[in-house]
């Protein structure tokens, strides 16, 4: 016994407290006294060391997703800086930022085996995903600029990135900002002194890559003419912006605000919006409108099998509803409004596509199997235990646990994703 426990000194010294193998004082017996054992000593301390040998479930503490249409692959970042990349069955890896900032925003670059990371600590990221462990290719500091929201355009080696003065270009092949710089003072009006607020939206527009739409978070939008250096129009609501989302055709865009509404916006007229809606709010009887909570992301999708497209959005609750109600994820296609409620607050959430080009019918994809046989959430381990000489069925058995029976009426365009 004695020596078993020289064995494992320099193990125990150096995790801090970490916790034995109980496998190793059952192969010692329980002899009555410990000079009663002689144990011939093969092993030395330097053949132990700590080390994460499995993860598994979804990460813990997540804080934003991205997905890449094409490959099909899902990106997690969380709070602690790290990275859960997963695609089908077996298809699993993570990473971690060294700075151990929390991710804020992932963007992939579609088809192209990269990932953009922005991070808490103003950093951005250009991860390498070819390889067999992803690795950075690539960082940007933004000294006193707080990057807020990167988009790059499929097949565009132009990165967009969204700061409290501004927006900056990124060229994604050297990762340097280029010298094009749209300043918030040049974005808005000369007449108007006060600050928009920080970047909270870019998307190109689906008719003309070079047409860069901007949304500030005090409600300002501006379209800005990347060839021309100019403003095409300015848009000023009264109410703060939180996200935006274009129409397929590049004639209309949505947005989703801190009041619970939802306005719809025409290029052709763009004083004001062609549409108001408040979609968990009611007019009340002396006419005020019902206090709602934000609406914190909307996503406005068309489908060829219908007139009527699709508005998914979180939050937006009235705050009378919401005090007895869990978090919740709205689908309204055309008259038709479904609410989906959760078991847990809504961090993010992703409108999986059958294409990676905006001008196109996305068609959203209908409900679809998971593909992982269990639904099981990472969290901190606080205990572990070794068993050896296992039974040759249990393995399997584990395997099996959770799975589904092979149901109808299930997209296959998710199943036979790679």
């Amino acid at each position: 016994m004695k020596k078993f426990r020289k064995v494992l000194d320099g193990l125990s010294s150096s995790s801090q407290g970490a916790v034995a193998s109980p496998s190793c004082s059952s192969a010692a017996g329980t002899p009555s006294s410990p000079q009663d054992i002689n144990v011939q000593e093969t092993l030395l301390s330097e053949n132990f060391h700590i080390c994460k040998t499995v993860r598994h479930g979804f990460p813990y503490q997540p804080t934003c997703l991205a997905f890449d249409p094409v490959q099909k692959i899902l990106a997690i970042g969380s709070r602690t800086g790290g990275i859960r990349i997963l695609g089908r069955p077996g298809v699993d890896c993570y990473s971690q930022h060294e700075s151990g900032a929390a991710v804020l925003q992932l963007q992939f670059l579609i088809n192209e085996g990269a990932l953009v990371t922005a991070c808490a600590d103003d950093t951005l990221h250009l991860w390498n995903l070819r390889q067999r462990r992803p690795a950075i290719l690539h960082s940007l500091k933004f000294n006193r600029r707080g990057s807020r929201f990167a988009t790059s355009p499929f097949q565009s080696k132009w990165l967009y990135v969204g700061t409290e003065r501004g927006t900056h270009i990124v060229n994604i092949e050297s990762f340097v900002l280029s010298g094009y710089v749209i300043m918030w003072n040049k974005a808005i009006e000369l007449a108007t002194k006060a600050h928009p607020g920080p970047v909270v939206h870019l998307s190109d527009s689906p008719k003309d890559e070079c047409k860069l739409l901007i949304g500030f978070e005090s409600g300002t939008v501006v379209q800005w003419d990347l060839r021309a250096k100019k403003v095409d129009f300015r848009i000023y609501y009264d109410e703060a912006i939180h996200s935006v989302s274009w129409h397929h055709e590049g004639k209309q865009f949505m947005c989703s605000h801190s009041d619970g509404s939802l306005t719809m916006w025409n290029l052709r007229n763009t004083a004001r919006p062609i549409q108001i809606t408040y979609p968990h709010g009611k007019i009340l009887k002396e006419g005020r409108k019902e206090a709602c909570k934000p609406i914190l992301k909307v996503e406005y999708k068309t489908s060829r099998n219908s007139n009527e497209p699709y508005v998914i959005f979180s939050g937006g609750l009235s705050y009378d509803k919401a005090g007895g109600r869990r978090p919740t994820l709205t689908i309204m296609h055309g008259k038709a409004i479904t609410v989906l409620e959760m078991d847990h607050p809504i961090v993010e959430f992703l409108v999986l596509c059958d294409t990676p080009y905006s001008n196109k019918i996305q068609d959203p994809f209908p409900i679809f199997e998971n593909p992982y046989p269990m639904d099981i959430h990472e969290s901190p381990v606080t205990c572990t235990a070794y068993f050896a000489e296992c039974p040759p069925d249990v393995i399997p058995v584990l395997y099996s646990v959770g799975a589904k029976q092979k149901k109808t009426g299930y997209s296959h365009k998710v199943r036979n994703s790679s």
